[in-house]
Order: structure tokens, then sequence, then C-alpha cells
């Protein structure tokens, strides 16, 4: 009766997996088409993209069993990378960072592998994060990464030196709801960067794709 018993609650999980991998695909779908449709609105060309909290996933014939788990699980946290322009003699470069799990940045922990020491998934929150550099990158800011380890994410990070600026903006994913939503947080998003300092950036495109 007890091995009856957990071969239930094995079942029960393994339900729970299938509905999770799902679930995982209509996000990372949604999440797809949204990058595609801020790069119509900002009028930026997508460029290819880095994982940021793990390796990338093994190719195939490659990969090792004592590989972390996350490196399966890339989207947990991503930049998203738009290139750059030479705009009026100065090199712009733009990024939209997803971070589907803000609970590893939000606690103390320092093992990304043990997630009971994540902070606990009603108050963590799914982010995402515009970095826009202007003769400058975030690869320039060792802290870069310490930055979003505490999640207070930096609204303006400027360096010293001559015409650089680096900025960064962050919303919670769920205000790009639509694409009438995703509209409006673009238009914030340009202005923001305009008004900081990078004037450069390229005005909002007529794009009338709706994000479903």
């Amino acid at each position: 009766m007890e091995n009856k018993n957990n071969i239930l609650q094995v079942e029960n999980i393994l339900l729970d997996v299938r509905k999770a991998y799902r679930l995982l695909y209509s996000y990372q779908r949604k999440v797809l088409d949204l990058m595609k449709f801020i790069g119509y609105l900002t009028t930026w060309n997508y460029e290819g993209g880095w994982c940021k909290f793990s390796d990338p996933s093994p190719k195939n014939g490659k990969g090792v069993l004592d590989s972390w788990a996350w490196d399966w699980l890339n989207l947990y946290t991503y930049e998203f990378h738009f290139g750059f322009k030479e705009i009026n003699g100065s090199k712009i470069k733009f990024s939209v960072w997803l971070v589907s799990d803000t609970g590893f940045y939000d606690s103390d922990s320092k093992d990304k592998r043990n997630v009971e020491t994540f902070s606990s998934v009603e108050e963590s929150a799914t982010k995402l994060i515009f970095v826009v550099g202007k003769n400058i990158w975030h690869t320039s800011f060792p802290d870069f990464l310490d930055n979003l380890k505490k999640t207070k994410l930096i609204e303006k990070k400027e360096s010293t030196v001559g015409n650089e600026v680096l900025l960064v903006k962050s919303f919670n994913l769920s205000s790009f709801i639509n694409a009438d939503e995703a509209r409006k947080r673009t238009e914030e998003l340009v202005s923001y960067f305009k008004e900081n300092g990078i004037p450069e950036f390229t005005t909002i495109s007529s794009v009338e794709e709706i994000i479903t």
C-alpha cells in the first residue's frame, strides 16, 4: 500500500512537471514575440543573446551530466542583444534582459543551485531590464551583476569619462501585457533615455502588430 502511495505521489509530481513544461513553452514563446515587437517599436534589430545565470544548454552530442540543471533553463536570466548603431559620432548599444524570477537576486543566497534559499515566488517578480550604452557598455562595470543581485535595479549608471553614459531601466514583465501597454512602456523608455543623456536613441516606429 505504501509503495502504491509513493508511486501515486510521484505520478502527481510528474503531472505538474508536464504542466510546467507546457507553461514554460507558452511563456517563452510570448517573451520571444515581445522581443520582436520591442525591436520593431524601437527600430532595432535583434543580433543574438547570452545566458546570464548559467552556461548555455549543451549542443547536440555535447555536455556532461554534472552540469547544472539551470544550464537547460537558459531563460531564467537572459540578455537579448539588439546590436549597436553609429549615431552622430556616438556608438549606441541596446539590450533587453529578461529576469524570469528575481528570487535568487532578492535573496542573500550565494548558491544558485539551492532554490530553497531563494526568496519565495510570492515575494519575487518577473522583470525586463532595458540597457542602453553610449560609447560604453555594461561589461565595463564589474559590479553590474552585483546590482542585479541587489535587485533594487539601478535606474541610471553613468561613467565619469567623457561622453559615456550607461542607462538601465526596469519594468515588471506584466506591464507589457498587450501591444498597447508594450507601446506605452516603450514610449516611457525612449523618453527616459533621451532625458538622461542618450538623445540619440531612436524614436518609436508605427508598427501595428498585436501581441496575442
